[in-house]
């Protein structure tokens, strides 16, 4: 598991953090995987074929579209974006906003496989039953995230804040919310 989903393990196994809390640790996890796995060839491509608007056909772009599939070779988070991408395009989503859209669905589903895969973990290391409730828990944070922010930040539509790892709880004020 990443560093950045074992932030969100952590605060999603502890009943302590607030959904909030575990919202603000998936920016982060969410953006350390796009960087990590998603080729910026790949982004140009969609970027130009999506926001193209001399295509007449929409099947014309997802064939454009489909000539980038070697471009997501060994990367998992790039070939769901392409297939966002795809689909959009089949739908005739067309224009600058159409990418965005297609980030955003991609993150969505990274969202839930990570989630998942936390799920997975704990229901592997744990003799209790938290593995389900982790798993709620993931999910309610991810209700709460902005994606398609965070899609506009890493496709660099919006001038991005710095991604940090989330705030520690440091003093007594920071405590448990009541």
């Amino acid at each position: 598991m990443r560093r950045g989903w074992r932030k969100v393990a952590e605060r999603a196994a502890n009943p302590a953090f607030a959904p909030e809390e575990i919202c603000n640790a998936l920016s982060p996890a969410l953006a350390q995987d796009w960087n990590d796995d998603v080729p910026i060839n790949l982004i140009r491509g969609i970027d130009d074929i999506l926001g193209d608007q001399q295509d007449l056909f929409k099947e014309q772009k997802v064939l454009r579209l489909e000539s980038l599939r070697p471009t997501t070779a060994a990367h998992g988070f790039g070939k769901v974006l392409l297939d966002c991408a795809i689909q959009l395009a089949t739908n005739g989503e067309a224009g600058p906003e159409a990418a965005v859209e297609a980030a955003t669905n991609a993150l969505a589903v990274r969202a839930s496989r990570g989630a998942r895969q936390v799920e997975e973990h704990y229901c592997r290391k744990s003799k209790a039953p938290r593995a389900q409730k982790v798993r709620a828990r993931i999910e309610q944070g991810i209700g709460g995230a902005s994606l398609h922010g965070l899609a506009r930040q890493l496709l660099k539509r919006d001038p991005a804040p710095a991604l940090r790892t989330p705030p520690k709880q440091q003093g007594l004020d920071d405590g448990v919310r009541l």
